[in-house]
């Protein structure tokens, strides 16, 4: 075999075969690479298929060498090779003639494989590096855009807070600068206020000289911006055209509108030595001018509220003090009309006394000794005088009590008794032909302005006194009191003529009278109407023709008021 041997020199191993598959030759780099080898049945069925690049019709029962041996063709092929220790080889194993031989070389390309896939593997987690790298990447960026946002949001809400809580304009601007002055790094911050076509300074922080209604120009270029609702950054040398000093170098002038749809209500001014990204914190500035215009807007409109409930409480007190002086007035055209009656019947009592005195004056001026007959008759007379006069007393008591002016403050009254006081007062409207019928129940008494209900009582039953004596006969007048838990309920009824279908919707309006002029005022009912609407009560009636008409009155009985 000396005619092979020159295949020791390879560096893979390598082994002969003749043309009946038999082994005789195999090199010392065999020998090294299969030290485990025994024989060649065994050593073959250590070989597994990797690739083969020829088919075979028998390829699951035969081994990688069997193949080789059988084709006639060169053969190459990679395979595995388990060894004794069980470690798994790669050989990229191929065939050519040579002379008479089937040369074989096998060439360990575990390590090649091993780097390749080494190399694939670092691929693999070379591109997840870089992609994890960009997420990672992208994840910071989100994470410095939500850390951004979360004080944007702060901000905002800190602002919104202080909007909420207060409505005072300079509040809500020494929150927003502040803010505003804080976040952008700012040595000086202020907000002007666009009067007319001037801006004037309102609020300024960073400067310890108050700036207050300074007023304040700027480059046509800036107006521009303005006018166009955009947030302008420049470097600039003064803050503002007007100004007296230059500012220092490196400074920033941010300017942001505040509009009010399309109205400019005034702009804010940052100055700061930052280097500030314009872009990444328009959304803010322009949130922040947002609120605060809307602040300002808010302000301005309960500013202009305050006034105005000022100005309604005002007239709301003058047409208090006008009602109480109109229903004061038409108590005081009740009592004209109450005043010829009341004379009538003080005048009768009156020439009672008159009489008597005249009588016994004359009795003690006779010089006639006094028996008991002219004692009796001196005693008579006596009891006369003192019934007149207590009858003169209590007209004048129940008159002067209704026309008391100082008694509409609300407090504790019997109803049925200021009734009874009334019908006192108007007994000479009653006279002979007219019935009172009282059916008055046990009433708890009743939180009012007795003096104005009084009022009320008299002016309903003066007009049922004449819509009976209207009819022409003798007719009653029927007062009924009642209460449930809540109310009390007063029912005064008459048969007399009745209210007129067609009138009955303005009995209640001022100035409405069906009465000769100089008799009635056409406020009564009117005025009767508030006084129940001032004690939270409700006053209703229901009426026919010829038939006649009652009026139900209903009040709280705990005051309301």
């Amino acid at each position: 075999m000396n005619k092979l041997n020159f295949f020791n020199n390879f560096s893979d191993a390598v082994c002969a075969f003749t043309k009946d598959n038999e082994l005789i030759f195999s090199n010392s780099t065999f020998w090294s690479v299969f030290f485990d080898y025994k024989n060649f049945e065994r050593f073959k069925k250590r070989f597994n298929f990797n690739i083969c690049f020829l088919s075979s019709e028998n390829i699951k029962n035969l081994t990688p060498i069997d193949i080789l041996l059988k084709s006639d063709e060169n053969f190459h092929t990679i395979c595995t090779y388990q060894n004794y220790n069980d470690e798994y080889l790669n050989f990229y194993i191929y065939k050519f003639t040579y002379n008479e031989y089937k040369i074989t070389v096998f060439k360990n390309i575990t390590a090649q494989t091993s780097l390749e896939k080494t190399e694939s593997r670092y691929i693999q987690l070379q591109k997840k590096y870089d992609e994890i790298k960009e997420t990672t990447k992208m994840y910071s960026k989100l994470q410095e855009h939500a850390q951004n946002q979360v004080l944007k949001m702060g901000l905002i809400n800190r602002i919104s807070s202080v909007i909420r809580e207060t409505n005072d304009i300079e509040k809500v601007l020494a929150s927003a600068l502040e803010e505003i002055h804080n976040f952008m790094g700012a040595y000086k911050t202020y907000f002007s206020m666009k009067e007319k076509n001037i801006f004037k300074i309102k609020y300024c922080i960073g400067s310890e000289i108050s700036l207050t209604d300074v007023e304040t120009e700027y480059e046509p270029d800036i107006l521009k911006e303005i006018k166009n609702k955009n947030i302008v950054m420049t470097a600039c040398k003064k803050e503002y055209l007007n100004a007296d000093s230059f500012l220092p170098d490196g400074i920033n002038r941010i300017i942001i509108p505040v509009y009010n749809k399309n109205r400019l209500l005034g702009i804010i001014v940052v100055l700061t030595k930052q280097k500030i990204q314009l872009e990444e914190n328009r959304e803010i500035l322009q949130s922040v001018s947002v609120h605060l215009s809307s602040s300002i807007i808010q302000a301005g409109l309960i500013s202009q509220l305050n006034k105005k409930n000022k100005k309604l409480e005002k007239t709301l007190k003058e047409l208090k003090d006008t009602q109480l002086q109109l229903i004061n007035s038409e108590k005081m055209a009740s009592v004209g009309q109450l005043v010829s009656g009341v004379a009538h019947e003080i005048n009768t009592p009156l020439a009672s006394i008159s009489s008597n005195n005249k009588l016994i004056n004359k009795i003690l001026s006779s010089s006639e000794q006094f028996d008991s007959k002219k004692l009796e008759i001196l005693k008579n007379l006596n009891d006369i005088d003192i019934e007149a006069a207590s009858r003169i007393s209590n007209i004048v008591k129940s008159l002067k009590r209704f026309v008391r002016l100082d008694e509409a403050e609300f407090q504790e009254a019997d109803i049925n008794k200021e009734l009874d006081l009334t019908l006192k007062l108007i007994e000479h409207e009653l006279k002979n032909n007219i019935k009172v019928v009282k059916n008055y129940s046990q009433i708890p008494p009743v939180m009012c302005s007795v003096n104005m209900l009084n009022q009320v009582f008299m002016n309903i039953l003066v007009n049922s006194c004449h819509s009976i004596q209207e009819k022409g006969n003798k007719g009653f007048i029927k007062i009924s009191t009642l209460s449930d838990e809540k109310n009390l309920i007063v029912k005064i009824e008459d048969n007399g003529a009745g209210i007129p279908l067609n009138i009955q919707n303005k009995i209640f309006n001022v100035g409405f009278t069906t009465k000769k002029i100089g008799i009635g005022t056409g406020l009564g009912l009117s005025i009767s109407k508030k006084i129940i609407e001032l004690h939270k009560g409700t006053i209703n009636f229901t009426s026919k023709q010829n038939i006649g008409t009652e009026f139900i009155i209903s009040i709280p009985i705990t005051s309301q008021t």
